[in-house]
């Protein structure tokens, strides 16, 4: 049990201190969204690059652990679907984002950190790489699709999915997959320079994205239809990772330490740019209120996947 402890609660002390810092006015909270960049757009490139670009191809995707994330995830969401849709009788909007909060963590920032401390930051950036291909690729296009397919909307199929396609080229994170990928595929090799700065950047990325969630919880509050907005910010940390469950059962082929990191992965939060999207469909206060819940209640599920990664197999 330390062992579980002495991994989690650093990562939720950098979150607190990100908090205080900005509730204490040490910090500005509009420092958030450049540190938020920083991350964002140099440090996890530079960390998923560094992981990938001199490893060999065949190590860095694996098809098992691709499906079995994918439909975990998808699972999850049609079970937000249904109980946005199905029992609470809400609209389109509501149900997209219901239904991405139950199933999209926050993989890039707190579960890239607590894996990173388990298993290393280069096996974890791996394993990150294909999260964010999942996340971007199939579950960002499903809230959008969801969510301005109504029948007031402008936007037909076709100009939706142009606009998330446009999107897509313009993510960090993506640029940095296929950039590195490439590398893998062709074993080019990867100057010292470049391999150097690189690997100077990775330590940036856990820490600085830790301490920009906590500065972000500040100023967010508990508002809305409590007992649905706890359904959905407490599902998130039972439903996703027992999505995830079902899905390695459905396919047993993948390797031990990846079914335990997609279990790890879907036990982290909701991701919190989705506070962001909620924003831009009038429904900021009740998204953020899911975000905050989910924070604070993961750590009890990320650590209860850790105990039992430990007890079954080991670190």
């Amino acid at each position: 049990m330390l062992d579980i402890i002495n991994i989690t609660a650093p990562i939720f002390i950098i979150i607190a201190l990100g908090y205080l810092s900005v509730r204490t006015r040490i910090i500005d909270q509009s420092h958030a969204k450049g540190m938020g960049i920083l991350v964002m757009y140099i440090a996890l490139p530079a960390l998923i690059f560094n992981a990938i670009a001199a490893m060999p191809f065949q190590e860095v995707i694996s098809p098992s652990y691709l499906l079995i994330y994918a439909i975990g995830s998808v699972l999850a969401f049609v079970i937000g679907i249904i109980l946005t849709k199905g029992v609470w009788r809400q609209d389109n909007v509501s149900a997209a984002l219901n239904s991405t909060a139950l199933a999209y963590a926050n993989s890039a920032f707190i579960g890239f950190a607590v894996l990173s401390a388990v298993i290393g930051p280069t096996k974890a950036a791996t394993y990150l790489s294909m999260v964010v291909l999942i996340e971007s690729f199939i579950m960002l296009p499903m809230l959008f699709i969801m969510a301005d397919m109504s029948t007031d909307s402008s936007q037909s199929l076709g100009q939706l999915l142009l606009g998330i396609a446009k999107n897509l080229t313009r993510n960090p994170l993506i640029i940095a997959i296929v950039v590195s990928v490439s590398f893998s595929i062709f074993s080019l090799p990867v100057p010292q320079i470049v391999a150097q700065t690189a690997h100077m950047l990775t330590g940036v990325a856990a820490p600085v994205a830790l301490f920009v969630i906590g500065m972000s919880l500040y100023g967010l509050e508990l508002k809305g239809d409590l007992p649905k907005i706890t359904t959905i910010g407490l599902g998130k940390l039972i439903v996703h990772p027992l999505m995830m469950l079902l899905a390695i059962m459905l396919i047993p082929s993948a390797s031990v330490e990846s079914k335990y990191v997609a279990m790890l992965f879907a036990s982290a939060p909701t991701f919190s740019t989705i506070a962001i999207i909620g924003q831009h469909y009038g429904l900021v206060d009740r998204v953020s209120a899911i975000v905050i819940i989910s924070t604070i209640g993961s750590f009890v599920s990320m650590s209860a996947v850790l105990m039992y990664w430990g007890m079954a197999v080991g670190f």
